[in-house]
């Protein structure tokens, strides 16, 4: 148990520092990385988390060209598609709100630029070794850029 704890933590770490350096390095440094097409022929044992606590071992594929591990787990990250799906949904409740009477909608400009920002973020584009919250996260801060007044947690809830 204690050598899975210790492998739990270096992982994390690990894969922490990666998120830290592909957001601290320009797209220059980055290169090939945003262009990568990626093609898994091996697999590592990399520890996976089932549920918050519970980790087991299990063979994640991993691109030979760039070294992304793919994420295999049960927080997957899903395609534009869905987010913009969700958008719709927070926009129909925005506008049928009747607090506010529907005063507080989402407007076309609004929604068009949440979607072209949505369509230049790498967390988006490449799901291969992205996770689900990444995405999450990502979208509450776009949306919270074009509309401030909405609080996060109404977000979250049209996410599901």
């Amino acid at each position: 148990m204690f050598l899975l704890q210790n492998w739990k933590k270096d992982y994390i770490v690990s894969v922490v520092r990666i998120i830290v350096d592909m957001n601290e390095s320009s797209e220059e440094e980055r290169g090939d990385f945003k262009l990568c097409i990626h093609r898994s022929v091996d697999e590592d044992w990399l520890p996976l988390l089932r549920k918050k606590h519970e980790m087991t071992l299990a063979l994640h594929p991993y691109c030979e060209k760039c070294g992304l591990v793919r994420n295999i787990g049960p927080d997957r990250p899903r395609k534009i598609g869905y987010y913009i799906d969700k958008l719709s949904e927070l926009e129909r409740y925005l506008k049928n709100e009747d607090s506010k009477g529907g005063k507080n909608k989402l407007t076309e400009a609004q929604k068009r630029l949440i979607v072209k920002e949505m369509e230049e973020q790498e967390v988006f584009k490449d799901l291969y070794g992205v996770l689900a919250s990444t995405q999450k996260e990502k979208f509450i801060e776009i949306i919270k850029k074009y509309r401030a007044d909405i609080e996060e947690h109404v977000i979250e809830y049209h996410l599901g």
